[in-house]
């Protein structure tokens, strides 16, 4: 074969790899965002999973990473709190104001993060097909 053969075939193998880290990232992140809110915790880890090399899925990933894991840090620790109350006020005052405060915090930076998630997996559903 010509070389030229040689570095087409190279290129649609990547492409079509990239294409195959895509859709599993949007699934991922589709799976994330139709869970419940006890069970986006064990979502988002599997966001974090997804492999990627290709850049722009990549910075996709990343996007998503940090709206999904600051949310379900968020999320975990609101379960934290509804449990601690459930215990008849044993626990620290104190200690569930600040969680209260984190798992807020969590939760904004999480839904903060969301748009760029959002409009990230949008472009690789364009662009490759998805």
């Amino acid at each position: 074969m010509r070389r030229a053969q040689w570095v087409f075939i190279a290129l649609f193998a990547v492409g079509c790899h990239a294409k195959d880290e895509a859709r599993t990232l949007v699934g991922a992140v589709d799976a994330y965002r139709a869970a419940s809110n006890d069970d986006k915790p064990k979502k988002a880890a599997a966001i974090d999973a997804v492999a990627c090399t290709d850049e722009e899925v990549c910075k996709a990933k990343d996007a998503c990473r940090k709206s999904a894991d600051a949310t379900a840090k968020g999320l975990e620790l609101q379960a934290e709190i509804q449990d601690a109350l459930k215990d008849g006020g044993k626990t620290d005052p104190d200690v569930m104001q600040k969680k209260f405060e984190e798992a807020n915090s969590d939760l904004a930076e999480g839904y903060g993060e969301l748009e760029d998630c959002r409009a990230k997996c949008q472009h690789l559903r364009e662009r490759f097909g998805l």
